[in-house]
């Protein structure tokens, strides 16, 4: 943990998380939430990073570093990142979930994301108009209002200008074909997206962009319909967000995060190049929209 560079919330939230675990060893939470008068499911709480834990309360996270008998300085480092930590991000108070805004945050702090999509563009890559209509069709079933549904675009919106503000992360996206001839939002919002996405593949310092075509057949994530491995080097963390209709999942197993590593791999040698990606999406915007 380095004190030379403050880390972003989600990032310090989450370095926080894994001190203490680290920190209680092989001791039980039980021993651990009598010691501190406090609980163990809120200890367990206290060392996810993830969309599920918290942060502990000052007084609280004081008399944890107490038992652990930590030294003053870690314990002001570890104070330290407890205030970052509960800094609110600029997504807070929107209508988006907790693992959404952990995903937000993590992206906004790695040096590299690498994005499979089947059915969809990625998030930082679709038009304001392409957005909304994803956005409208998968909200549908939960009758989402439509002051709701603007305001999960506006969201979108912002992660792109933060991202091409910023110039990280590098994303790696990885698109199927049959995500690029779904009309999504009818023909015009689509040759709008298309044309959107061949505009952004020449990007090549913030992007790179590859096509999975049909004519590759049987591929390794065919029983994947997406996924999203992130990779945060300062805060020695990579983990694989996969994304769902009832729960948003994050993955930081080193088994997970190697199996998944491998499938981008695999994808990757079956996509086109980017030039050949280019060339597709030329073509697929010729054949639909001449």
């Amino acid at each position: 943990m380095s004190s030379k560079e403050k880390p972003p919330p989600t990032v310090a939230r989450w370095v926080l998380a894994q001190e203490l675990r680290r920190l209680r060893g092989d001791r039980s939470f039980t021993g651990v939430a009598k010691a501190i008068r406090s609980q163990g499911s809120s200890l367990a709480r206290w060392e996810s990073g993830k969309a599920d834990g918290q942060v502990p309360g000052v007084h609280s996270l004081e008399r944890l570093l107490a038992h652990y008998e930590v030294s003053a300085e870690e314990t002001a480092q570890l104070m330290d990142l407890r205030d970052i930590a509960r800094t609110p991000g600029w997504w807070q108070g929107r209508d988006i979930g907790r693992p959404y805004g952990t995903f937000i945050g993590l992206e906004a702090a790695a040096d590299d994301v690498a994005a499979y999509e089947s059915q969809i563009i990625p998030g930082l890559l679709q038009t304001e108009d392409y957005a909304r209509a994803v956005i409208r069709a998968v909200s549908a079933p939960e009758r989402v209002r439509a002051e709701e549904v603007a305001d999960r675009v506006a969201v979108r919106m912002r992660r792109q200008e933060e991202w091409a503000s910023r110039r990280t992360p590098h994303l790696w996206a990885i698109i199927a074909e049959s995500a690029l001839r779904s009309r999504v939002g009818g023909a015009a919002v689509m040759r709008e997206q298309l044309e959107h996405l061949l505009e952004l593949s020449e990007e090549e310092d913030l992007l790179t962009l590859q096509v999975l075509p049909f004519e590759t057949g049987a591929h390794a994530a065919m029983e994947i319909s997406s996924f999203t491995l992130i990779d945060v080097p300062d805060a020695g963390l990579t983990s694989v967000y996969v994304e769902g209709p009832t729960a948003d999942i994050f993955m930081d197993d080193p088994g997970d995060v190697t199996t998944y590593r491998r499938v981008a791999e695999h994808l990757r040698k079956a996509s086109l190049s980017s030039p050949g990606s280019r060339a597709l999406i030329s073509q697929i915007l010729e054949d639909l929209y001449s």
